[in-house]
């Protein structure tokens, strides 16, 4: 029985801290929701754009170098 007891209170507990904790980040953001959110997808698409740009360019090079060493590799043989 105690057990259930002790379960029961960190339970409430728990929820009592989510419920704080959700009320004091609100409270307390630096922006409203719709400025968070435009801040992040713009981030994500800053980064997105940076990969692929990574991607095209540096793996397109990182080939044809491959591919010429191999090249001149089976010209001298």
């Amino acid at each position: 029985m105690a057990e259930r007891e002790q379960g029961r209170s960190f339970f409430v507990g728990a929820l009592i801290g989510g419920i704080l904790g959700a009320l004091w980040a609100i409270w307390n953001a630096p922006r409203s929701g719709e400025e968070t959110r435009r801040a992040i997808q713009q981030t994500v698409d800053e980064q997105v754009n940076g990969v692929r740009r990574q991607v095209a360019g540096e793996s397109l090079k990182e080939a044809l170098a491959e591919g010429k060493a191999t090249a001149r590799a089976l010209n001298k043989r």
